[in-house]
This record gives structure tokens, sequence and C-alpha cells, in this order.
């Protein structure tokens, strides 16, 4: 747990510097999205892959640039609790409002093992009709349960969003 809140105060740190560096007069909208969809594990999810996802971001805009933070319930269901995670958000390459390309990195906890967890992905997000779009995420997050029942969990992602 320490790893993880160190790794996101260095990040963090970054992400002042970088905005105390930024151009003012190349200062971005406030954009962010909200989305609901479902997730695929490809390892880490034992016999049942299907699972589902809530996220939002908000990238703040203005002195922040290109950065902005996530809140995230990652890979639930029925029967499992998930990971709540939240993290920050780099838009890699943007042509709002159709197409962002975003890098995340993120720590949290798994619900079901109440234990730590980073991780971090690409999320590709494509515009379709005014607000609305599809966000494809393609994620990496290391459960840190001890030396025996650490877990790597991929997964894919798929949501309809809403963009603001």
């Amino acid at each position: 747990m320490r790893l993880a809140a160190g790794a996101l105060v260095v990040v963090a740190a970054s992400l002042v510097a970088a905005a105390a560096a930024a151009d003012p007069d190349d200062a971005r909208p406030m954009h962010g999205s909200v989305g609901v969809g479902g997730a695929l594990l490809f390892t880490g999810g034992g016999d049942d892959a299907q699972r589902l996802d809530v996220e939002a971001d908000l990238e703040p805009g203005g002195r922040w640039g290109r950065y902005g933070v996530l809140v995230a319930l990652r890979a639930f269901d029925g029967s499992h609790d998930g990971l709540v995670c939240a993290g920050l958000v780099f838009d890699a390459a943007v042509a709002r409002p159709k197409l962002a390309l975003q890098l995340h990195a993120d720590a949290g906890v798994d619900l079901d093992a109440s234990r730590p967890m980073v991780g971090g992905g690409l999320r590709t997000t494509l515009g379709v009709v005014g607000p609305l779009g599809v966000m494809l995420d393609l994620a990496g997050d290391l459960i840190i349960a001890g030396a025996s029942d650490t877990r790597f969990a991929i997964t894919g992602d798929a949501l309809v969003v809403a963009h603001f």
C-alpha cells in the first residue's frame, strides 16, 4: 500500500510541476466523461471473466493542460465487488469531440480481497453522436496480495460514455 501511495505522490508532484510550467495561452477547455459498460477479464478473473465497469473522468483544462483525474468501479458483478480506484489521465492524442487517446494510471483497492491495487492502460474514446460515444479501454491491474496470491488482471472494457 505504501508503494502505491508513494507512486501516486510522485505522479501528482509531476502533474503539479507540469501545470506550473504550462503556457496559459495554450490552455484547453474543461471536459470530462461518465461511462458504463462491460468488462472482459483476459487474466486474473478466474472462471467468470465477464463483468461491469462504471467510470468518470475530469480534465480541468487551463493550466492543467492535458492532465486530469478519474474514478472508477471496475470488474464488478453480482458475485464480485470489483476494484475501486482513482487515478490520473493524460491526453496522449486528441481530436475532440470525435477522438481521444488517453493514458491512465490508477491506484485503489480490490474490494473482494481488501487488497491494494495499482494499474494503468490506454483508453480510446470515439464520439458517435452529440455528447454520446464509445470508450474502449485496455488496462492492466496488479492486485497485491502477498507472494502467493498477487495477480495481474488484464482487462478489456467497452463503455457507453457521455461527454461534457
